[in-house]
């Protein structure tokens, strides 16, 4: 398997799947930002997306607007042939993105972050990103990093965003736990189902590339928000059904472009609500 298929299957699924939200007396939204309370409890920290010219910083919390929210899932709940190389991994998903209240045309959805381990993470853990043409030792924890500047405008065309969006290079991702975890309950269009929370703290020490223009950039810094895993048969039917909707979502991304090559026919969704 590709990881950078799984990645970018992850990324698409992010922006576009009908899921649940903290309970509450309205409808249930169908987004992710509203995932269990994200406006509420975006998270908190900063990070540096840097070149050697120029640096942006990133701050989580409710002003910027910019959220962290995390899904931990079994690999065996996702669809062929995803499972075959992920039955005995659990896997961490991390969206980074934008409230709604504060896009002012900017996409939704800037990073994403897949966390691959043999074991549910209950102590500091390392996740590595593989160096390209290696394969990581079986008892290693991989990062997968996709990501692009928050500042992205909604406007640019595919091509524009794709040149624009880097894959993590070198580097890793070290996530600890932070206090005691909590049960939340939660309201689907069709029942309640329960979750456990636990903060997270994410430090990044990072490069990332892209191969469309053979571009350098770090990602450091340190962050934290709520990662949810599902409790009870319920919750894990509704992950499972968010595994199983990852197939054939977007083609493999090409990992051999040379830079500065014009990028034609990627299909991606751009739908928006």
């Amino acid at each position: 398997m590709n990881p950078l298929i799984l990645l970018c299957c992850i990324f698409i699924s992010l922006h576009s799947l009908p899921l649940f939200s903290e309970e509450s007396k309205e409808a249930p939204p169908t987004e992710l930002v509203d995932l269990i309370s994200t406006p509420i409890h975006p998270g908190e920290g900063a990070l540096i997306f840097a070149s050697e010219n120029e640096q942006e910083i990133i701050n989580l919390g409710t002003q910027s607007g910019i959220y962290g929210v995390g899904l931990l899932m079994k690999g065996s709940w996702f669809a062929e042939p995803f499972k075959k190389n992920l039955a005995q991994a659990f896997i961490i998903q991390i969206s980074l993105g934008t409230l709604k209240s504060k896009l002012e045309g900017k996409v939704p959805q800037f990073g994403v972050l897949t966390l691959v381990s043999s074991e549910i993470p209950k102590e500091t853990t390392a996740f590595v990103l593989p160096e390209a043409g290696k394969s990581p030792s079986k008892k290693q924890s991989e990062a997968r990093i996709l990501f692009m500047s928050p500042k992205t405008q909604i406007t640019q065309n595919d091509q524009e965003k794709l040149q624009n969006t880097f894959f993590g290079k070198t580097g890793g991702v070290t996530l600890t736990p932070v206090g005691e975890n909590k049960e939340v309950s939660v309201r689907t269009k069709e029942r309640k189902v329960f979750f456990k929370s636990q903060k997270m703290k994410l430090d990044f020490q990072t490069t990332l590339g892209t191969p469309f223009n053979g571009m350098e950039k770090k990602l450091i810094g340190s962050v934290t928000f709520p990662v949810y895993t599902p409790f009870g048969t319920a919750a894990e039917a509704l992950a499972m059904k968010l595994g199983n909707s990852l197939e054939g979502i977007i083609p493999p991304t090409p990992t051999h472009t040379k830079a500065n090559r014009k990028i034609t026919g990627l299909k991606t969704n751009s739908s928006q609500k």
